[in-house]
């Protein structure tokens, strides 16, 4: 019985993805009370460009013979916490994502950019005299949680509390979900005291704070959901994409090469890196409305799984997808950031990230070595495809930023 929560799945999914692909691209399991697997790119694109017929909604109720049932929600089983405009469906949605929508623009990304290059580098200069490191915990879970914090406008030094939190949960760490409530407790309490000192520059959380949707400002408890949710959606699934991309560097000198030489490949690279790893590896939704796909007929209720990691892989879309290609013509057409009215806002912020960690990297500590035995991959996948630890050696080089502080990067961020 295909279940995404186990740890066989973790170790085989892309050979069980590409097995559904050519059997069954609409796959039933009874685990986590039913739900079908959407394999193919085409039907996981289909879904995700008719939010009418495919809800995100998490409180939704359909009738069934055992009277009303109320399903709903991005993942299976549904998270804990509330996951923001990422669960909620049109209008609502589009309301929540439109006074954010400008701060997440190509253009916008790249005005950031000498300060997340800032932050690129204070992060390599933390570790780079040790000549050793772990590129999971020093250097692919602090830079998503330090970019994350600074371009959303919170605290700059709460940074490791939340990205070891958000890092725990997503493997599912014993007392990690005690943890990730008491990270949106702590939201909770920045979002009041912002909102008692007033706007500091129009970040994230001032754009949130003074949107209005239907005509009224947002409760500050949507403002905690949304942030909650951006958090959510741009640590991890960082941190996950970051560590994949070394390792990998790593086991083929000849890509690592390439890419030192000739920077100017690292964007299609990043993109090609995203597809194969794809650091989030499904999505869920709802079905509406009576409606027939692959084959398969679904009814109002049916909960659906979008295998994003399996469309990625598709043979149909991608030619030779088990390989990573670092000049694949079609890597941008990938669906690491989904597709349609929901794709992720920070589908230009994370590979800018990337993008400078990789130069970065590959620059300053370009002989690194990493011990593959005792590398430690997430034992389980739901969510995201990361890894808990891969330490590595190099040769120990200086540091760039004067007056260096290894609490935090070297000036606060605008507006504060």
């Amino acid at each position: 019985m295909f279940d995404h929560h186990t740890e066989d799945f973790a170790a085989r999914w892309p050979q069980i993805y590409a097995d559904l692909r050519a059997t069954c691209p609409v796959a039933h399991t009874e685990a986590h009370g039913g739900y079908h697997v959407v394999t193919r790119y085409a039907d996981v694109k289909q879904v995700m460009s008719d939010p009418d017929t495919f809800a995100c909604g998490r409180d939704l109720t359909f009738d069934s013979a055992d009277g009303p049932v109320t399903t709903g929600g991005v993942t299976i089983p549904v998270n804990p916490v509330r996951m923001g405009m990422m669960e909620t469906d049109p209008p609502l949605s589009q309301a929540y994502r439109r006074p954010l929508a400008n701060l997440f623009t190509a253009k916008a990304v790249a005005a950031y950019e000498p300060r997340m290059a800032e932050i690129v580098t204070w992060v390599v200069d933390r570790v780079v005299e040790r000549g050793h490191l772990d590129f999971v915990d020093d250097l692919a879970n602090p830079l998503p949680a330090l970019v994350s914090l600074d371009y959303f406008g919170l605290p700059l030094e709460k940074w490791d509390e939340y990205a070891t939190a958000l890092h725990r949960a997503a493997y599912r760490e014993k007392g990690s979900a005690r943890a990730v409530l008491a990270l949106v407790d702590d939201v909770r309490a920045v979002v009041a005291e912002r909102k008692a000192s007033g706007p500091r520059g129009g970040d994230v959380l001032d754009r949130l704070l003074t949107a209005e949707v239907n005509g009224a400002p947002l409760p500050d408890e949507d403002v905690v959901n949304q942030v909650f949710m951006l958090l959510n959606g741009g640590i991890d699934t960082s941190t996950a994409l970051i560590a994949s991309m070394f390792l990998h560097l790593a086991q083929h000198p000849d890509d690592r090469a390439a890419l030192a030489a000739e920077p100017s490949r690292i964007p299609n690279a990043v993109d090609e890196m995203l597809r194969y790893f794809t650091p989030g590896p499904g999505v869920a939704r709802t079905v509406t409305r009576p409606v027939e796909l692959g084959g398969v007929t679904l009814r109002p209720g049916d909960r659906l799984l979008l295998a994003l990691g399996s469309a990625n892989h598709d043979e149909d879309v991608f030619d030779a997808p088990e390989s990573v290609r670092l000049d694949r013509e079609n890597a941008g057409k990938h669906l690491a950031f989904g597709h349609g009215l929901h794709r992720c806002l920070g589908a230009f912020l994370a590979p800018a990230e990337m993008r400078l960690l990789l130069e970065e990297v590959l620059r300053r500590l370009p002989d690194y070595v990493i011990d593959e035995t005792a590398v430690v991959h997430y034992p389980t996948i739901p969510l995201i495809n990361g890894w808990i630890a891969m330490p590595a050696t190099f040769t120990p080089g200086p540091r760039v930023l004067e007056g260096f502080d290894a609490t935090l990067p070297v000036r606060a961020p605008a507006g504060v």
